[in-house]
């Protein structure tokens, strides 16, 4: 189909070839292996609907994707070679050129983390291809590498497919290079950019259709439907992720997942046949997408006033880094092994998947600080869940308690518990563990749901027996495991931090504590940590807790080390001027004043003046000035500023702007926004930072620090 469409550009064009090739045919829903819903009788009292939700199942590829736990995320392409995050469609494709890429590296580093498949951004927002498209000129093609004749998709899927790794496409519905966005002519483009995707790199797992600038459901301009029937068609085992009927986002892209993660969904309105072919039933889906942020999706009282219920499982994404492409100045700020491991066990031990991204480096390989962590990672998880310690145990079952007699005494602080999923659904509400000691049964532990998998972590629990006992659940109860694991000793990364006169504090729980000021890695030949030390005019602090002779642990590949960037201290920073501000703890002092926890907010109320808004700051003195890094809010998105502009002036008079952009993907990724100028502004005393438009469009703006960069 690529070769006979000669590498067409033009939506019209696609569209013509696309009706008059027998493949452009989709078949009937019977065969589509279609996703429904579960029908609510109108009327129905909640007692019968939570019993209907109770037989709710996955599908088989729910099923099997589900139990691949944890899965690598790539963002590769234009971004990796322009140092951004968003492109805007007009870069020169002559930049993509990786000087050493390598896709069994990826995979080699993804596996030894316990990876099960890889999704690679085919395209991002920015609308260039890694694979040689029919669809556009803006794609690997028209770049150098492979001296024009290479196809990234292809040489991924080829590693994946050698070393057993299931492989999976991200293809995004934005494109800021298609002339055609927005009109009908794009969704022919873009149908037949999946079409080649899912025709020419073999089975897929998984398929993610991002919803940022996500096309609305309008079958006049972009259908989504003929999207989830093309995919039945050509990939039927792949599971249809973010924009689609089989796998949700989380809500987030900070790695948090929910106390109860519900798999059964309930829909606000009727949903009488497949998503996949009736538009009552994917709009009624498409509806709970606006509650996806919601603490609660799927309890009791979400269940009462349901419609319909849908198998519908959540998906954590979440970057290794601070971005979601690679940037050099981010190889010191890769998350520790302690943040990797709090974002598994909250998504695989959350009833969830984890999709960890790593980004692909500049030379086409995984860079080594992300993959030493990935290795530590994988590290962990063999020691801890290497062996069952209940394996060996006396069984015995009963309607809604499981125990567990072991041979010896045996010290556990990990209970794994698994619902029975395929064959009778998610069920339990509320469980407790109980621990056998001198001959009596007390309470160790307890959780609410379970689902496919449900891990506890405690302190350490020693006993003859342990067992589960469901407090409460949605009918009779079928557990597919019960397991007890004990983790290795590991020493946790420190924390720092720096208050308004620039003095920095490093506290670790355990162990010695050596760090560098520079960005360079610390060992533990690095300074060792014997106090607060001063720290004025910023830099990178990085800080790892190190063992002493004699200490018990898992050797690692990395240190258990954390970073923390500073600009200027802001002891001599005062606020001069401000849009408004609301007082009190949101005053615009609290800008500058050394704490992340505080924050300035402009006034809000009914009648608040929308943007732009803006702080005034004088430094205090004269200096140069290479960027600045906004730090938003810590509670919430209220105020958090997605356009920008930054001036500086040498007396308050005179200003001249040295940086405007968009922070891109700030309200789904909240962290520090660090912006380095294309030159130094010299002989600075006053800066002014400008909100020009809120996340949400609200009329308000905030800032938890605003820091300015003195190197």
């Amino acid at each position: 189909m690529v070769a006979s469409l000669s590498r067409l550009r033009d939506g019209t064009a696609i569209v013509a070839a696309m009706r008059s090739s027998a493949a452009f045919a989709l078949v009937a829903s019977s065969s589509l292996l279609a996703q429904s819903p579960v029908p609510i009788p109108d009327g129905a009292e909640p007692a019968t609907i939570v019993a209907r939700a109770a037989d709710v199942r996955p599908s088989p590829r729910q099923l099997a994707w589900q139990r691949t736990g944890m899965n690598a995320f790539v963002h590769f392409g234009m971004n990796t070679f322009h140092d951004r995050e968003w492109g805007d469609g007009t870069e020169d494709p002559g930049k993509f050129a990786p000087t050493d890429f390598d896709a069994a590296q990826w995979v080699a580093a993804f596996q030894a983390a316990g990876m099960q498949g890889l999704v690679l951004t085919c395209k991002h927002h920015d609308g260039f291809c890694l694979w040689p498209s029919a669809t556009t000129a803006h794609d690997v093609a028209a770049s150098p590498f492979r001296g024009g004749k290479g196809d990234v998709v292809a040489e991924v899927a080829a590693a994946c497919k050698a070393a057993g790794m299931k492989f999976g496409v991200y293809l995004s519905p934005w494109d800021r290079n298609a002339k055609s966005f927005g009109t009908p002519a794009y969704h022919a483009v873009f149908l037949q950019q999946l079409r080649e995707l899912c025709t020419n790199y073999g089975p897929l797992f998984e398929v993610w259709f991002d919803g940022a600038h996500c096309p609305a459901d309008d079958p006049a301009l972009f259908d989504w439907q003929a999207v989830f029937r093309l995919m039945r068609e050509l990939q039927p085992e792949a599971v249809l992720a973010i924009t689609g009927p089989d796998v949700r986002w989380v809500g987030n892209e900070a790695g948090k997942t929910r106390g109860e993660e519900w798999r059964v969904l309930p829909l606000a309105h009727p949903a009488p046949g497949p998503f996949e072919t009736d538009r009552a039933s994917w709009r009624a889906l498409w509806a709970l997408r606006e509650r996806n942020q919601e603490p609660d999706l799927g309890g009791r009282a979400q269940l009462a006033t349901a419609r319909a219920l849908a198998w519908w499982p959540a998906e954590t994404d979440v970057s290794i880094r601070p971005g979601w492409f690679w940037h050099a100045h981010e190889d010191a700020a890769v998350k520790p092994l302690s943040t990797l491991l709090e974002y598994w066990y909250g998504a695989v031990g959350g009833n969830a998947v984890l999709l960890l991204n790593v980004p692909a480096d500049r030379r086409g390989r995984i860079a080594d600080a992300d993959v030493a962590v990935l290795g530590d990672l994988g590290r962990v998880l063999g020691a801890t869940f290497g062996r069952d310690l209940g394996a060996g145990g006396t069984r015995k079952a009963y309607a809604k308690v499981g125990e567990i007699y072991l041979p010896e005494t045996t010290t556990v602080d990990v209970f794994d518990l698994g619902e029975d999923v395929a064959s009778s659904g998610q069920r339990v509400e509320r469980f407790r563990i109980e621990v056998l000691q001198n001959g009596g049964w007390r309470e160790c532990a307890r959780g609410s749901t379970i689902g496919l998998r449900r891990l506890l972590r405690t302190e350490p629990i020693t006993g003859d027996g342990f067992r589960w006992w469901v407090e409460q659940g949605r009918g009779p109860v079928q557990m597919a495991h019960f397991r007890l694991f004990r983790r290795p000793t590991l020493l946790s990364p420190p924390t720092i931090a720096r208050d308004r006169t620039g003095t920095v504090t490093l506290r670790a729980t355990a162990g010695s504590v050596h760090y560098t000021v520079d960005g360079t890695p610390v060992s533990s030949s690095a300074p060792r940590y014997t106090g607060p030390f001063a720290l004025p005019e910023g830099g990178t602090v990085r800080a790892g807790a190190f063992a002493g002779t004699g200490d018990q642990g898992l050797a690692l590949g990395t240190t258990n080390e954390a970073s923390a960037t500073f600009g200027l201290a802001p002891a001599t920073f005062r606020v001069v001027d401000c849009s408004s501000e609301q007082g009190g703890g949101e005053r615009a002092a609290a800008a500058i004043d050394g704490d992340a926890g505080t924050h300035w907010h402009s006034r809000w109320s009914p009648d608040s003046p929308g943007p732009p808004h803006h702080l005034t700051v004088d430094l205090g003195r004269a200096l140069d000035v290479h960027g600045f890094v906004y730090q938003p809010r810590a509670s919430g998105s209220n105020g958090t500023v997605a356009d920008y502009e930054f001036l500086v002036s040498p007396d308050a008079t005179t200003w001249t702007p040295v940086a405007s952009g968009t922070f891109g993907n700030i309200a789904a990724n909240p962290v520090a926004q660090v912006v380095r100028l294309e030159r130094p502004a010299a002989a600075v005393r006053f800066v002014r930072f400008v909100a020009k438009r809120e996340v949400a469009g609200r009329a308000w703006a905030s800032c938890a620090e605003l820091s300015v960069l003195g190197r």
